[in-house]
């Protein structure tokens, strides 16, 4: 469990949380979760709803919202076409120069704040971001941050929203509780998104998009790799949570069922 430090400014306890990050982990895939399965299971979803956009777009201009150390980006430089365009903005320098190395084509990298988004009204066809705005530690900013988001997208254009809810940790500490195991809190650098702020803050920009046949992967597409790695696995054990267990690793090809992950993905797409 992470000891939280007593923050007088919240602003600075990311940047300094990041910047032990950046030193850490560098070019790594594990610079911002050093779950090997969730990370790329994100990936998957991320690269996955690239590709499907690109289907309807002969161009995309693309904008990763926390982009960290560039590894995502890396990996949708891979799926682009040459008209497609990328953004990357984060709020850590140290980050922000670990992905400037990566010297990636077609790429534009910028220190930002989701709360002030630096560009023009309806610029890009995408956005996502991948456990950023959980970062923002406090409701007002947050929301704020959707909104930016809802500004810079072209009507019609796609969020891919990666970021922790409190319900589905919720879930999966009552699961824990019943065989015997502490809670799991969030970091101590984390707000996590409450299920019905978040309905009616995105509700007059953002439509849902639910139609699974439009495209095939769930919101809740960590539930059951959750409930194996933080419930069955230290059930098992009797001993704290491992990442990348064997055991972990063995049933990560089970299909998600229910809510017991606090990271969920939700496609929006802006109002016309």
């Amino acid at each position: 469990m992470t000891t939280a430090p007593k923050p007088t400014n919240s602003d600075d306890v990311i940047r300094e949380h990041y910047r032990k990050v950046a030193e850490s982990h560098g070019a790594s895939p594990r610079s911002s979760m050093e779950d090997d399965t969730v990370r790329e299971k994100e990936l998957e979803w991320i690269t996955g709803y690239f590709r499907h956009l690109q289907k309807t777009h002969p161009a995309l201009r693309v904008l990763d919202l926390g982009c960290g150390n560039g590894y995502a980006l890396g990996r949708l430089a891979l799926e682009a076409r040459p008209g497609d365009k990328f953004c990357g903005l984060d709020f850590s320098p140290e980050l922000l120069e670990i992905a400037r190395n990566r010297g990636l084509k077609n790429c534009v990298l910028d220190r930002g704040d989701a709360r002030a988004l630096q560009f023009g009204d309806n610029e890009f066809d995408f956005v996502y971001t991948e456990r950023c705005l959980i970062n923002i530690l406090d409701w007002e900013g947050q929301a704020k941050a959707l909104r930016e988001i809802a500004r810079v997208l072209k009507p019609g254009g796609a969020y891919l929203m990666i970021e922790c809810f409190t319900d589905g940790l919720a879930n999966n500490n009552k699961a824990r509780a019943e065989c015997g195991l502490k809670a799991i809190d969030a970091a101590y650098h984390n707000l996590y998104f409450e299920p019905e702020k978040f309905a009616a803050a995105i509700a007059p920009i953002f439509d849902r998009v639910t139609d699974e046949s439009q495209f095939p992967l769930p919101s809740n597409f960590l539930s059951s790799h959750y409930f194996v790695s933080r419930v069955r696995y230290p059930a098992l054990t009797r001993g704290e949570v491992v990442r990348n267990s064997e055991v972990s690793k063995f049933f990560s090809f089970l299909p998600p069922v229910g809510n017991y992950s606090p990271i969920q993905a939700h496609v929006l797409r802006k109002k016309a």
